[in-house]
């Protein structure tokens, strides 16, 4: 991420939290996790299988127009 010219602070406190809700957040947190890194290999393998695509590159390497943008949108 490019840093931004402005200045900014962090905070950080810590919960106070009783035992039982910690173990809630961490399982949420982990739950939270999976899905985002199952949604990121999926989308990863989509765009991979997207990028070896011939049809794709053709149409990629054309000048723009509204066909071209037409055909690579039915591609995705």
């Amino acid at each position: 991420m490019a840093k931004t010219k402005t200045k900014s602070y962090v905070l950080t406190l810590k919960l106070k939290t009783e035992l039982w809700q910690a173990h809630i957040l961490e399982k949420r947190f982990e739950i939270g996790r999976k899905i985002y890194n199952a949604c990121l290999g999926e989308l990863l393998k989509r765009h991979k299988k997207l990028q070896h695509d011939k049809q794709y590159r053709h149409l990629a390497q054309q000048p723009k127009s509204k066909e071209r943008n037409n055909l690579l949108n039915d591609c995705r």
